[in-house]
């Protein structure tokens, strides 16, 4: 009898399906965590733009209701909207078009917007 030396066609299929099944794997994890990382700089984004307007507010007794006069430097990507800014409150939201979550909050008396559901706490969904 001689034998032959080397790998089966099946054997080779074998493999091939198992690297396939670890790499679609690997792939839908990698998105997951991209996803969280913009989530996590539309957090990081919301929590500079409420400090900014905390300071704007000791300069102007009242909340700004643009971005452009806050200067927060936003991420890459990221849009930030002040829904409203008076002397009681102020409200916004952070949105990023690779992320399906939006982040907003709320201050004071201004009308909650979004998913904001506490004075000052910042909520994506």
């Amino acid at each position: 009898m001689s034998w032959k030396r080397g790998f089966t066609l099946i054997e080779i299929l074998v493999v091939l399906v198992v690297l396939g099944i670890l790499a679609g794997l690997a792939f839908a994890r990698l998105k997951s965590q991209r996803e969280r990382a913009v989530v996590a700089s539309m957090t990081a984004d919301l929590h500079a733009v409420a400090e900014e307007q905390e300071a704007y507010y000791i300069q102007h007794r009242a909340y700004s209701p643009v971005v452009d006069s806050l200067n927060p430097r936003p991420s890459p990507g990221n849009v930030t909207v002040i829904h409203e800014g008076t002397t009681t409150g102020w409200s916004g939201s952070v949105s990023n078009p690779r992320a399906v979550k939006q982040c907003y909050v709320y201050v004071g008396s201004a009308a909650p917007v979004g998913a904001a559901s506490a004075d000052g706490v910042i909520n994506c969904s």
